[in-house]
């Protein structure tokens, strides 16, 4: 019997290092599925896509571009605010990706 998944599965945690990365990396694996994350504060050189994007041995997921990226290792909106920006939500759009 084939498993169904949901179209779009959300992965969220609390605080840093409780594993929301490495769970992301898994589920792309696992599924050969897309990564997005549309606001990545902290490292911005070496970022969650590009962590997955090392990590993944399939050669069908895609790792999207975020939206956003902020330097500080905050919440987004505060990393926006010390950065002077403002995160517009309509500017974040899910990538077009039948994967």
């Amino acid at each position: 019997m084939k498993r169904k998944f949901p179209k779009n599965i959300f992965v969220t945690g609390i605080g840093t290092g409780v594993g929301k990365t490495l769970a992301s990396a898994v589920l792309c694996e696992t599924l050969q599925a897309d990564f997005w994350k549309p606001i990545q504060t902290g490292n911005t050189e070496t970022t969650d896509s590009s962590f997955i994007r090392a990590t993944l041995l399939n050669t069908f997921s895609k790792i999207h571009q975020e939206t956003y990226s902020f330097s500080k290792p905050t919440s987004p909106h505060f990393a926006a605010f010390a950065e002077g920006k403002i995160i517009e939500l309509e500017k974040i759009k899910l990538p077009d990706t039948n994967n």
